[in-house]
C-alpha cells in the first residue's frame, strides 16, 4: 500500500492532456463599483430632512402633549369666583358700647341689690374702689393690642418690584421699589394681594415677601387707574405647603362712619415706612368722599402719624381690616396724618379685579342731592353732576356740569351711591344710556344722551 502510495505522488500530470494542469491562466479580480456622487448627496439630504422632520414632530408633539399629560398626572387647582362675604356691623364694637346707659345700669344694681346681700354689695364696691391701674395694666392693654397686631400680620406682605435700566453712562442696573399688601382673597387656585399700584409700575417682575420670610413670584392681574389700587396674584404652586399653612385672608371688617367714628384702632404693615411698624390710635373722621370720578369712596382719617410713603391697613380690635393706608389724599396741611381708604365702599372694587372683571368709566364726578333741596327748591332727586372728567366719555358725549341722572340704561338712580352701582353693573367698553334733567328757562327738561362706555382698569395677566 505504501509503494501505491508513493506511485500515485510520483504521477505528472500532462499539462497538455489534462484540463487540470492548464488551469492556472484563470484570476478572479473584483471590481469596485464606483460612486455615484450624486446619488450619495441625494440620500444624504433625504436623510438629514427626514431627521428634521422627525424632531420637528417630535418637539410639536412634545409641546401639545406635555401640558395635557402633566395636567392629567399633576392637575392645576380651577379659580373660583371671589365672592366677599356681606358687611356685617354686628361684630363690630360701637362706640355707644363702650358706655353703659345710666338707667339701664342702675335698674341692674336695683336687681342685684335686691338679690345680694347687703354686706356681699358693700365688700365688692370696696374691692372695686381699692383697685387702681398700675403700670402693669398699662402694660397688659398695650400687650393685648400687640396680640392683635402681630396676628394680622399672617395677612400682610412685601411686595417688591424689579426693574432693569441703564445710568447715564449706559451702565446696566437693577431697581427695586417695596409697599405692603394685603391678602383679601383666596380663589382656590391663587392668593390675591391688594397693593398701590404706583410702587410696581413698570415692573418687570413681582415677587411677594410672606410672613415667614419665603418668597413667591406674582403678577399683576387686574388694577383700576381711578384709585391706583390693584389685585396681585400669587400661585399656589409657586409656594410651599408650610407658607400657606402659616399665611391666612384678612377678615374685611366694616368703614361705615356710624359704626367706626372714635373707635380704637391699629396700623399695620408699614405705616412708618418701614415693614413690620405699628401704631395705636382712633378713627378720627370717616365722613370724608375722595373725588374721584364714578365712585363714592370714603377717606378715614386717624390721630395716628406715619410716613408718607406708608402702606398697610388699618384694622380695628378683633383684627378685621377697616381701611387701607393710601397717602396721596392727604392735604398739605397734615401731609403726615395716616388716612385709608374705607373698606365698606372697597368691598366691589376687591371684588372686581379678584376675579380680572372691567371696571366702567364715564368720568362723572357727583353728589346725591340733598331731600331738603328736592322738596324746598323742586329739585329732581338723582345723582347730581359736579364735573366731568376732561376728554372723558361724558364730556365727549355732552354731559354738564349741574346735570341730574335720573336713570341709567332704563334703571332709576336715586343718588350718587346708585349711580355708582348701576355704572358698575355695565360692561366695559359698551354703550351706556343715561337719562337727565337739566335746567332750562322754564325748571327742568328731561333729555337722553348715549356713551361710549371706556375701560378704567388693565389687565396685566
Amino acid at each position: 500500500m505504501e509503494d501505491n502510495r508513493e506511485n500515485v505522488d510520483d504521477v505528472k500530470l500532462d499539462p497538455e492532456k489534462s484540463p487540470i494542469a492548464r488551469a492556472d491562466f484563470l484570476r478572479e479580480k473584483i471590481k469596485q463599483r464606483p460612486i455615484n456622487k450624486k446619488k450619495l448627496l441625494r440620500r444624504t439630504l433625504i436623510t438629514m430632512t427626514l431627521a428634521v422632520v422627525f424632531g420637528a414632530v417630535a418637539c410639536l408633539t412634545f409641546v401639545f402633549l406635555a401640558p395635557v399629560i402633566n395636567n392629567r398626572l399633576y392637575p392645576e387647582e380651577t379659580p373660583t369666583p371671589v365672592a366677599l362675604t356681606e358687611e356685617t356691623v354686628a361684630d363690630e364694637m360701637q362706640p355707644e358700647d363702650m358706655y353703659a346707659d345710666d338707667n339701664a345700669i342702675a335698674a341692674e344694681a336695683a336687681s342685684v341689690a335686691i338679690d345680694m346681700a347687703s354686706s356681699e354689695l358693700s365688700k365688692m364696691k370696696s374691692e372695686m374702689t381699692s383697685h387702681q391701674a398700675d403700670q402693669t395694666d398699662y402694660m397688659d392693654m398695650y400687650a393685648s393690642l400687640k396680640s392683635v397686631a402681630t396676628s394680622a400680620e399672617k395677612s400682610l406682605v412685601t411686595v417688591t418690584s424689579k426693574t432693569s435700566d441703564t445710568n447715564w453712562i449706559n451702565d446696566p442696573y437693577e431697581s427695586e421699589g417695596q409697599t405692603c399688601g394685603v391678602i383679601v382673597a383666596d380663589n382656590g387656585a391663587e392668593y390675591l394681594i391688594l397693593v398701590q399700584t404706583s410702587a410696581i409700575s413698570d415692573a418687570e417682575s413681582i415677587q411677594v415677601t410672606f410672613c415667614d420670610e419665603t418668597v413667591g413670584s406674582a403678577y399683576l392681574k387686574q388694577s383700576d387707574a381711578v384709585t391706583g389700587l390693584g389685585i396681585v396674584a400669587v400661585k399656589y404652586k409657586d409656594i410651599s405647603e408650610n407658607t400657606r399653612a402659616a399665611i391666612g385672608v384678612a377678615p374685611l371688617g366694616s368703614s361705615k362712619t356710624g359704626g367706626v367714628i372714635g373707635t380704637p384702632v391699629i396700623a399695620v404693615g408699614r405705616p412708618m415706612g418701614t415693614r413690620g411698624s405699628m401704631c395705636y390710635g382712633f378713627v378720627t373722621s370717616a365722613n370724608s368722599d375722595l373725588d374721584l370720578a364714578d365712585s363714592n369712596y370714603k377717606l378715614l382719617t386717624t390721630d395716628m402719624n406715619g410716613s408718607t410713603n406708608a402702606s398697610g391697613a388699618i384694622i380695628n380690635l378683633s383684627g378685621s381690616v377697616v381701611g387701607f393706608i393710601d397717602m396721596k389724599y392727604n392735604t398739605q396741611a397734615m401731609p403726615n396724618v395716616l388716612s385709608a381708604v374705607g373698606i365698606t365702599e372697597l368691598r366691589a372694587l376687591i371684588e372686581d379685579l379678584s376675579n380680572g372683571k372691567g371696571r366702567t368709566f364715564v368720568g362723572i364726578h357727583g353728589q346725591t342731592v340733598p331731600k331738603d333741596l328736592q322738596e324746598g327748591e323742586n329739585i329732581p332727586a338723582g345723582a347730581y353732576v359736579i364735573r366731568t372728567e376732561m376728554d372723558s366719555p361724558a364730556m365727549l358725549s355732552g354731559v354738564q356740569s349741574g346735570d341730574i341722572i335720573t336713570a341709567v340704561n332704563g334703571e332709576e338712580v336715586a343718588g350718587f351711591d346708585t349711580f355708582v352701582s348701576r355704572i358698575r353693573d355695565v360692561k366695559p367698553g359698551t354703550q351706556v344710556t343715561l337719562t337727565l334733567m337739566r335746567q332750562a328757562a322754564e325748571g327742568y327738561a328731561e333729555l337722553t344722551i348715549d356713551i361710549s362706555s371706556d375701560n378704567s382698569t388693565d389687565n396685566a395677566e
